[in-house]
């Protein structure tokens, strides 16, 4: 769960799917920006460097 707000972050190898709220990940690297609702399924590789903007608590189950 993350709660609204804007984090950076440094990824892991992980694959999740929201289950709620609304929000952006953003990329260092010039990967185009994933708007991320429910029902959202996205994968993050080990390394990549990110700027989540959650706008509404974000719920997500994940495997990393």
């Amino acid at each position: 769960e993350h709660t609204p707000g804007v984090s950076r972050d440094v990824e892991s190898d992980e694959v999740f799917v929201v289950l709620g709220g609304d929000a952006s990940i953003a990329f260092d690297d010039g990967t185009p920006t994933i708007d991320l609702r429910p029902g959202s399924l996205v994968r993050l590789h080990a390394g990549q460097r990110t700027t989540w903007t959650v706008r509404e608590t974000l719920r997500k189950v994940f495997i990393a």
